[in-house]
Order: structure tokens, then sequence, then C-alpha cells
């Protein structure tokens, strides 16, 4: 056995090694287009891949034009990981068998990603087969991520061991842990089709055999590229290790947490998900909280709350105007921040008011209530940009949602001078603006200009302001941490 052999096996494989694998078997490929072994095959070519991609499975010669194996111990090339998409027992079989003597000859296994179920999630005998598989990787010293996962994804080096995004998302500043593979994989494919935020990692980890949330969240706060960290949870395995990466990872950058199982019902869909134990919700909530994390409780705040973190720069305070160009969606957006937790209606200098008077119609709103801009429906495509423009310059104003039910009489020229006045700011005092446009879908163009300008888009006011609410909350703790109020002898006692 060379030296160099020695150290491949005395050396136990990180996160970054599996993220950055030079070399994929997959075993089980296929060329049937309905499974998983074809899907998989498929994303790593679509993805352009820069390692080497070996279908493994003894009864093709090849599979969308590569070269098949019969064993993963017959392919020439490097292997660093192994994806398996055959049932639980023959995953058992050839880790056993294959992927321990090929590690143990030529060093380059590091870890697999088990795509399938049949484990823990599915009782005790599956239990026991979890067991088995994951005492063979832990004593070879070989990582694994599942069972019952969907693997990972590297959009800088093009690896995708999912079956479900097959469109190589935009590189971007957001980093997912989930432990749902379809939930996470949902939200990937939705931010890529929409244009709503960029991809730096993701890991689906599943039933947690080895590979669990904890490493994960270390793994990522170390991470210059990511820029937020978003996890999916329904339970973990080490709760004190667990608080310890969270509170790590949120004291370098936002970290959002959707947590499932917050119910008994919910608890024991969770179970048979992945076979996890859900804890006491209030004390995730504690645990979140004192962690400087952020906790999202539904889906869509989750998503909502990841892509205003990933868009937009920090948010300095709390104080947000309200410009529109409809009355009745901004009225519901002033009652929405009206009874909002951390945010609060901007006040307007008079020299600001002034402005604003001068280029809008009679007819126009400005400062009732203070921080309120109705610019009503003649406004032209210009006056958008020239009134967000003179509104962003204020120093009462922290923040700004923009709303329009664009008439079909505009095109998206208005939407492209919002980006405009928005993109004009200063780099190092640029003030967030997301946009409401209550069309949805029927100015899709619209949206696309204002997204691509890095502008969030919403439809409804009201899910704008909770997103809102919950990242300034974020930015205003840390602040608060970062910079402590001075020694008061009146707040600590004589």
């Amino acid at each position: 056995m060379t030296e160099s052999l020695i150290f491949k096996l005395m050396h136990i494989p990180s996160l970054h090694d599996i993220f950055y694998a030079k070399g994929v078997a997959i075993i089980g490929a296929s060329a049937n287009p309905l499974k998983p072994g074809y899907k998989i095959l498929q994303n790593l070519l679509n993805f352009n891949y820069s390692g080497g991609i070996f279908p493994v499975n003894p009864r093709s010669e090849s599979i969308l034009g590569l070269k098949c194996y019969r064993s993963v111990l017959d392919i020439e090339g490097e292997v660093n990981i192994a994806i398996f998409t055959v049932p639980a027992q023959e995953v058992i079989r050839i880790s056993r068998e294959e992927l321990v003597r090929r590690r143990m000859e030529r060093g380059d296994i590091m870890g697999a990603v088990v795509i399938g179920g049949g484990f823990r999630e599915m009782g005790e005998e599956g239990a026991v087969r979890e067991a088995e598989l994951r005492s063979i990787f832990i004593s070879s010293g070989m990582r694994l991520i599942g069972p019952n996962c969907q693997g990972l994804i590297n959009v800088e080096t093009g690896l995708n061991t999912t079956f479900d995004t097959e469109v190589k998302p935009k590189a971007g500043g957001v980093s997912i842990a989930t432990q749902s593979g379809a939930l996470g994989n949902g939200v990937v494919r939705m931010a890529t089709a929409r244009g709503h935020f960029g991809l730096d990692k993701f890991l689906s980890f599943g039933n947690m055999g080895d590979v669990d949330a904890a490493e994960a969240m270390e793994y990522y706060a170390e991470l210059p590229t990511t820029k937020v960290i978003a996890a999916y949870l329904e339970d973990v395995p080490d709760g004190r290790r667990f608080f310890g990466a969270l509170r790590k990872g949120a004291s370098r950058k936002p970290v959002v947490v959707l947590k499932a199982g917050r119910t008994q019902v919910g608890a024991q869909a969770a179970s048979s998900h992945t076979g996890a134990l859900s804890s006491e919700d209030r004390l995730w909530d504690a645990v979140i909280r004192q962690a400087g994390a952020v906790r999202a409780y539904t889906l869509k705040e989750f998503y909502d709350i990841i892509r205003l973190f990933e868009k937009l720069p920090p948010f300095r305070g709390p104080r947000v105007a309200v410009l529109t160009v409809v009355g009745g969606p901004g009225t519901l957006c002033v009652d929405r921040i009206s009874n909002s937790r951390n945010i609060s209606m901007a006040r307007f200098s008079e020299d600001t008011k002034k402005k604003l008077a001068e280029i809008l119609a009679p007819t126009a709103t400005v400062g009732r209530p203070d921080g309120y801009v109705d610019m009503t429906g003649s406004v032209t495509d210009e006056l958008h940009g020239e009134a967000l423009e003179i509104v962003l310059k204020d120093e009462g104003v922290d923040a700004v949602v923009f709303l329009e039910e664009p008439p079909s009489y505009l095109s998206s020229a208005w939407a492209s001078t919002v980006v405009g006045a928005y993109s004009r700011q200063k780099s190092e005092a640029a003030k967030p603006v997301v946009a409401v446009v209550v069309a949805g879908d029927a100015v899709i163009e619209h949206i696309r200009v204002l997204e691509e300008g890095g502008i969030p888009t919403f439809e409804q006011p009201e899910a704008a302001v909770d997103a809102l609410d919950k990242v300034i909350g974020y930015y205003m703790r840390r602040r608060a941490v970062e910079e402590p109020a001075p020694y008061s002898r009146s707040t600590h006692g004589a």
C-alpha cells in the first residue's frame, strides 16, 4: 500500500470533498426516461458537470452516449461519490462488496448519495437496514448522504444528483439544507423559473444516516459564496450540536429555518416521511430565536424571506415608505405595516413632500398618512422612476414598497424606470425596494424587468410586508448586538 493511499484512507472526507467530487458513478443508471437512474444521468449532462460521469448497470453497454460499467470496480477513471438508485438491500450489498473494496484498493471513493427509501422511515425493519448501512460507511471512512434523499447540487461545478431539478439554476447566494428533497427541489425550480434568486449549494439529507443539518450549516457558514442559509427541518439527531451550528451560521449570515411537525399530527406525518421524531415546538422557537436565526412558519414565508435576503442590500432601519399607483392595495399595505412587529411607516421631510407635489397630478395623495404616496392612475412611465428617486433620497426612509397594477396602456417601460431609479443609488448607501404587482402573470414581462433589475416582486401587499417584517427584524437585532446601547444607570440600577 503506497503512502498516498494510506493518506487518503486516513482522511475523513468533508462536505467540501463531496460537493467538489471529480467523478460520479450512477449505480442503477437506466435507459428508461421514466426512471430516476436516467434523469440523474441526464441532469448531470444538462448541468455540464465538470467531472467524470460513469453509469453503472450490468445489463447495458451505454446510456445517453456514455459507456456503461458492470460494477464500480470496473471504472478506470477517478470516482469520488456513488449515487444509488437501486433497492435498499442492493445498496447495502454493493456498498459492502464494491465501494469498501474500491476505497481500500484505490482510495478515491469518498461517499455516496442514497436516493431510495426502504430504511428508517419504514419502521423497525428499515431502521435495522439503515444501521447496517451506516456501519459500513462509518467503519470504512466514507460519508453517507441519505438514505431517502435527493442528494446535492453544486452550481459551480454542475454536480447535480437529483432527479427533479432539470434546468441549471442561476449562480447566486442561497445555500439550502433540507430534510425533504421534494420541498427543496420545488423551491429551487420555482426560483429558477421566476428568476427570484440564485443558488450556490443544495443538500437534501433525508434520514440523516450520517450527514445532517448541523454539518451542512457549519459548512455553509464558512462559504464566501453563500449569502443566505435556508434550512427545512423535521427534526435533528443532536440538538446541542445543531444549536451550536445554527448560532455559528447566524453569526455570519442570515439563516432562515422552516420547521415542520409543529403539531402532534404533523409530527406523526414527519415520522412516516423520514423517520423523524419532532420535539416540542416552543423549544424550537426559543432555539431559533436565541441562535439569532429567522423562523418561517409557512413555505411561502420561507421562500419570500430567502429571496429578500439574497436579492436586497442590508436594511439599515425599520422605516418603510409606500409608493403606490393603486389605492386599494396601497391601503392594505399601510394596514399591514401598522400591524407589524418590526417595521413602521417612514416619515417624509417637507422637502420630499414638496418635490413630489411638484411632479405629480393634483389628485395625488402625498404624506397622508406620513410615508405614503398614492400617485393615482394618471402617472406616466417616467414619473414612476422620478417619484421613487425622490422618496429614496429622503433621510427618513429606510426602504420602499412600490405597488402597481399596470393598466393596459402602459408598457413595461414603467418597470424599467423603477429599476433605473433603484440602480442609480450608490451601492454603499442603497436602500432596498420591493414591488407588488397585483396583476401577477398577466404582466409577466413587467415582472421580469423588475426581478432582473434586482427588485423582488410580490402579488399581494400582505406577503411583501410580512417578509419585510421578518427580514428587517433580523437586521435590527443584528445591529443591536453589534452596536449595544451605551451604559445607563437608569436601566442597570444604582
